[in-house]
């Protein structure tokens, strides 16, 4: 047979073999894709309608695994679209531990599918464990990461809003609690007055707070340092009638601090306190206790203690 004839023979009718090609394609298709079969899946559990004055503690699985059984196309499309969950509702949970034993019909499936056509692999039951909650007020702490820029100062404390959050938790874990904490505002490169709203962490599983998420206004500074010179000591004195000198009569005080808050201090901002001991008569040396404005957070005296004489009147 010459290669022409083949030609020919392969090439006649083209149009026809190529539909009867596609069509036994397609019967193929159809045909096992109807073909029942078993597949494995992995869906989502969800506990609702837990009394509000309870909460479950420990660990909670996220998922349930379950074999389905089925067509092959209908397995296919519930593994590509389908949003099949397990959902367990608790309403009649109890303070303590609970057993609850999974069955099918903790799960909302897809039309076509019967809960005879499943079967639960994993877990075969949830052990969970309720604790009254506890609800408190809790003080908001700022976290920082990333260090300033060289020279440059945080200026006093960051203002919060709100400065406390409510906070619900189970009892066992909200004892060991004080305060929230925020996720960490970076502070690299940071200059002048800014603020974020940030996040709030959650220290145990289970806990929440409201709100979410809190307002922190801070401001970066030039950090400089200073000396304030003539500071005169301020004497409290514990009784009335005592005669009293004492030495050096004033010190100087080098401060460190935003460059604002520094360059505007006075003398009279400062207070270098002698407290003076009632009925102790004589010369002794007492150390001073210093007080600056709030934001300055480096200082130092240059004098360790003053030379005090006391004297009664009579």
């Amino acid at each position: 047979m010459r290669f022409e004839t083949v030609i020919r023979a392969v090439t006649a009718n083209i149009a026809l073999k190529i539909v009867s090609l596609f069509f036994a394609v397609f019967l193929w298709f159809y045909v096992t894709a109807q073909i029942g079969e078993k597949q494995s899946f992995k869906i989502p559990l969800e506990l609702a309608g837990i009394p509000e004055s309870l909460i479950a503690v420990g660990e909670v699985p996220g998922s349930v695994e379950v074999t389905m059984r089925g067509a092959r196309s209908e397995l296919l499309k519930l593994r590509l679209f389908g949003k099949v969950r397990a959902t367990v509702q608790l309403g009649e949970a109890h303070r303590g531990s609970v057993i609850v034993p999974l069955t099918t019909g903790y799960l909302k499936l897809p039309e076509g599918f019967k809960p005879e056509d499943v079967t639960i692999d994993k877990p075969k039951s949830l052990a969970l464990v309720f604790e009254p909650v506890v609800s408190r007020y809790l003080p908001v702490s700022a976290v920082f990461s990333g260090a300033l820029p060289k020279g440059m100062i945080l200026v006093g404390r960051p203002a919060i809003t709100p400065e406390r959050v409510l906070v619900r938790g189970a009892a066992s874990v909200m004892d060991g609690i004080t305060a929230v904490r925020t996720v960490a505002i970076d502070l690299k490169n940071k200059r002048g007055a800014f603020s974020s709203e940030v996040s709030l962490e959650h220290s145990v599983a289970g806990e929440e707070v409201f709100p979410a998420t809190v307002l922190v206004e801070l401001e970066v500074s030039k950090r400089v340092v200073r000396t304030i010179e003539g500071i005169p000591p301020t004497l409290l004195q514990a009784e009335a009638g005592m005669r009293i000198d004492y030495s050096p009569k004033s010190a100087s005080l080098t401060v460190e601090g935003p460059e604002a808050l520094v360059n505007k201090l006075v003398p009279d901002d400062i207070s270098i306190i002698l407290t003076i001991t009632a009925g102790r008569f004589g010369t002794y040396r007492i150390q001073p206790e210093v007080i600056v404005p709030q934001g300055i957070d480096t200082y130092s005296l240059n004098v360790e203690s003053f030379e005090v004489k006391v004297v009664s009147k009579r």
